[in-house]
């Protein structure tokens, strides 16, 4: 996991002034952006998610030291910088189980998934891809060759909106050994779509 950089006591302080330079918020940004960006993706965000996750970080770290400042005698900074991470990833990652659970329900009620706004080319390559992926999970729904454990995290966690820990007490198994068994099946799923839309 990669430590935090020292953050200069001075450095702190400056922020915690209402009029802080943009300088001060920068230097501060330049330091901690690969930490943030490596820890949210030890919480699971990917590609976008990610990017804006990083972003989202500095803005409630912004709003959060100008109302009540970072007081060392209380905690670490990368502590203090830790709990605003963990909050902006639970909040984007339940965002995007949502979305994933609209899309799923869109998709199941026939319904159109792909956002009209977006070029006639982007949205047959999108509609294509989801025809692909319709073919490969029919596929993998009726392979024999899926233990029960895939089964179970391929309809719960995949088609389904239920978290990888929830399924693992459910089934009496590691919350690892589910989410690394939702990993390969998401990979098998994404290598195959591909294989069928080139």
């Amino acid at each position: 996991m990669m430590r935090p950089p020292e953050t200069p006591k001075t450095l702190l302080r400056n922020l915690s002034d209402p009029a802080a330079e943009d300088l001060h918020w920068s230097r501060l940004v330049a330091l901690y952006t690969p930490v943030v960006s490596a820890w949210l993706r030890l919480r699971g965000l990917r590609d976008d998610a990610l990017e804006e996750g990083t972003q989202d970080v500095f803005v409630r770290l912004v709003r959060v030291l100008r109302t009540s400042p970072h007081d060392p005698a209380r905690a670490h900074f990368r502590t203090y910088l830790g709990c605003v991470v963990d909050s902006v990833a639970r909040d984007r990652l339940r965002r995007l189980r949502a979305d994933r659970a609209r899309l799923a329900e869109a998709w199941h009620n026939g319904e159109s998934v792909v956002q009209p706004e977006l070029p006639i080319d982007e949205r047959l390559d999108a509609q294509f891809r989801l025809a692909a992926y319709e073919v490969v999970v029919g596929r993998l729904r009726r392979s024999p060759d899926l233990s029960p454990l895939q089964r179970e995290v391929l309809e719960s966690c995949i088609l389904g909106c239920e978290r990888p820990r929830d399924v693992a007490k459910r089934l009496g198994r590691l919350a690892n050994t589910v989410v690394q068994t939702r990993r390969r099946l998401l990979r098998t799923i994404r290598a195959e779509v591909d294989a069928l839309c080139e």
